[in-house]
């Protein structure tokens, strides 16, 4: 009943489709009735000429006519209204579907980042789609039969115990059986089809991340083991089907046993009424018994058919429920938020904010004032807190103590929309769609006066979706692909700005996925750039030309440069050494030099690696190696080449 209840906003918006339906549900099933007492009246008068009793009314062939006109008139008005009873239920089930679907998905969209750290995608899918069709064949299929069994039911008994209501006893004796199986059967139903719904999700959840993970598998060539997995998952719900295949199975060849039995009681007793002296059941009563009866055996059959989907339905509607009842731990407070901020300058401070991950101290006592237009450079080991100090800035997670502030406001005070609007944050590890370069570098472009999308209506009526742009400002696109160094990339491609993307930008390389990522990031112009290690995968030189267009673009522009390259970082304004979830330096490049910490010795060992790499330069031959590993002065190269004869090998490309 809890099931019904959540479901009935969503039945309420096409109440009035579901009575009409349901009133020429009852109506056609009362019509449906009419062709087997025109047979009783033939049959009957049939039997009244052929008795040789005058007193017996016969028949006439022009009544015959007329019953069998009757007959035809009764199926052609009964099949109309079934036709409306279509148009109208399953029209309202597929709408409902529609915005079912709608709902769930504009919900998932305001969930934040620890749910889907949470969630798993395959289960995501299944859910909007495996369970969102069950319901909607519960909501359709299923609602029309259910009415259509209880008015078929409720109107053949009204006239089947007008014409014997000894024979009518014997078909209700046997309806409690069926009841008492089927309530016991429909809770089987019900949890063995949600095992299976699960295992269905984890079946989808290991299909979608071998497909993504498809290099990973082949470049470890495990598709053997993953094949072998897969097999294992889908054996398990092989197995779970088969166990609700013998719940579900046997319930339509149970109700067959019964009706036989039924029937065969029907012709003893029946026969007997018949023939029993002065008895008004006639033949023609009999014989439309009967045919009420038979006409009542596929509903009966149904009924077993029927629960099987209401409670796959119903199981479904609680997994969809799932999803609409998650909450972001982060949100926007009513009676908190200010709904009047309307834009920020990008002054960030920190005030001993403090970050716990359960018993886990991720960040402790940090406090860091970043004045609007700063250019700073946060680094510091590994697991020290740094992506966690830039995801506070968006509010992915609020801190456990302390606050973190902008332009003077709490975070917690300014609305998502107007602080997400300010900043743009390359990841670590980009994400790109699979659509043309430019429409992934414009993808924050064209948000700007879209109307909100309306959630718990009717479809019915709804005036139509407006198009959204797909083609982003092409000067701005190219403009943000120079100052992240990709524009002599793309100009490479042969679509240039159109070339389509593979999923996740898989055609891409890992340099120049960092880099669309964050020509995304600049096209916006935002108030505040965050740049999460997002030029790990760049070489020096691209390095240094998406740096010189940072600075051009960070003029009034806050820009937060998460980085372990000194190189990275050693033209920041100010930088921030965090260690252990703490700031413990933080200075100019040449400060931090100075105090002989962390930073210093990150930038003496990252400045001996480059001068190793220099020193591990191709050389002439084989014996100036040796003379350099030993100390020797080496020889002028070409006089060398010339005293020994020999070519210069060829340099190997790293």
């Amino acid at each position: 009943m809890d099931s019904l209840r959540t479901l009935w906003p969503y039945l309420k918006l096409h109440r009035r489709q579901y009575v009409i339906g349901l009133l020429a549900v009852v109506i056609a099933n009362s019509l449906n009735l009419l062709p087997w007492y025109f047979i009783r009246l033939t049959i009957d008068g049939l039997t009244g000429q052929l008795d040789t009793d005058p007193a017996t009314p016969g028949v006439t062939l022009a009544q015959t006519g007329w019953y069998a006109l009757g007959i035809v008139a009764a199926a052609a008005v009964a099949g109309a209204f079934m036709l409306l009873m279509r148009r109208m239920i399953v029209v309202a089930s597929r709408q409902t579907e529609y915005e079912v679907r709608r709902d769930i998905f504009a919900h998932l969209q305001t969930l934040d980042k620890p749910y889907y750290d949470r969630a798993h995608t395959g289960d995501l899918m299944n859910r909007l789609t495996g369970d969102l069709s069950a319901v909607r064949e519960m909501l359709g299929f299923g609602v029309w039969q259910i009415v259509n069994i209880v008015s078929g039911f409720v109107t053949s008994f009204a006239v089947m115990f007008g014409l014997s209501w000894q024979l009518s006893l014997i078909v209700m004796a046997v309806l409690p059986v069926i009841v008492g199986v089927l309530a016991y059967m429909a809770q089987l139903i019900n949890e063995r089809h949600k095992l299976a719904q699960e295992q269905n999700s984890l079946i989808a959840g290991k299909a979608q991340e071998n497909f993504s993970g498809a290099r990973v598998v082949k470049g470890y060539a495990i598709e053997d083991r993953e094949i072998a997995d897969y097999r294992a998952l889908n054996l398990e719900l092989l197995r779970r089907n088969i166990a609700l295949i013998k719940v579900d199975g046997p319930l339509r060849s149970f109700t067959n046993l019964l009706l036989g039995i039924a029937f065969g009681l029907i012709l003893l007793v029946g026969g007997r009424l018949i023939l029993t002296p002065d008895s008004d059941f006639t033949v023609g009563k009999f014989v439309q018994f009967v045919g009420y009866v038979n006409r009542l055996a596929f509903p009966m059959m149904m009924v077993g058919w029927i629960t099987g989907v209401t409670q796959r339905g119903l199981a479904s509607w609680l997994r969809l429920r799932e999803l609409l009842d998650a909450r972001p731990l982060v949100q926007d407070e009513r009676g908190r938020t200010d709904a009047h901020i309307l834009d920020v300058s990008g002054e960030v401070n920190f005030d001993r904010v403090t970050l716990r991950y359960g018993n886990q101290t991720v960040l402790e006592d940090v406090s860091l004032e970043v004045p609007a237009g700063t250019f700073l450079g946060i680094t510091g080991p590994t697991g020290s807190g740094k992506t966690v100090l830039a995801q506070l800035i968006t509010r992915s997670m609020d801190p456990t103590s302390g606050a973190v502030k902008m332009d003077g406001h709490d975070l917690r005070t300014i609305p998502l929309t107007t602080l997400r609007g300010a900043v743009s944050v390359v990841p670590q590890e980009p994400f790109l769609f699979s659509d043309t370069i430019a429409n992934n570098i414009g993808f924050g472009l064209n948000n700007a006066g879209l109307p909100v999308v309306p959630t718990r209506v009717s479809v019915v009526g709804l005036p139509p979706t407006p198009e959204v742009p797909q083609n982003p400002d092409p000067v701005r696109v190219r403009e943000a692909a120079r100052l992240a160094g990709l524009d002599g990339d793309i100009e490479g491609f042969p679509a240039g700005y159109d070339t389509m993307l593979g999923e996740r930008g898989v055609t891409l390389s890992g340099g120049q996925r960092q880099r669309t990522a964050i020509a995304r990031a600049v096209v916006r112009e935002p108030r505040i750039l965050i740049l999460d290690d997002s030029l790990s995968a760049v070489d020096t030189e691209t390095e240094r030309r998406i740096l010189d267009g940072l600075r051009e673009v960070s003029q009034g522009r806050t820009v937060i440069l998460i980085a372990h390259r000194i190189s990275t970082l050693r033209h920041a304004d100010h930088i921030v050494v965090l260690e252990a979830g703490r700031v413990t330096e933080q200075g100019s490049h040449d400060a931090l030099v100075a105090q002989k910490g962390h930073y210093a010795e990150l930038e003496r060992l990252q400045r001996l690696a480059s001068d190793l790499d220099r020193e591990d330069d191709p050389v002439a031959d084989i014996d100036a190696a040796a003379d350099r590993l030993e100390g020797v002065p080496v020889p002028e190269r070409a006089g060398h080449q010339a005293q020994r004869g020999q070519t210069q090998p060829q340099k190997v490309m790293k």
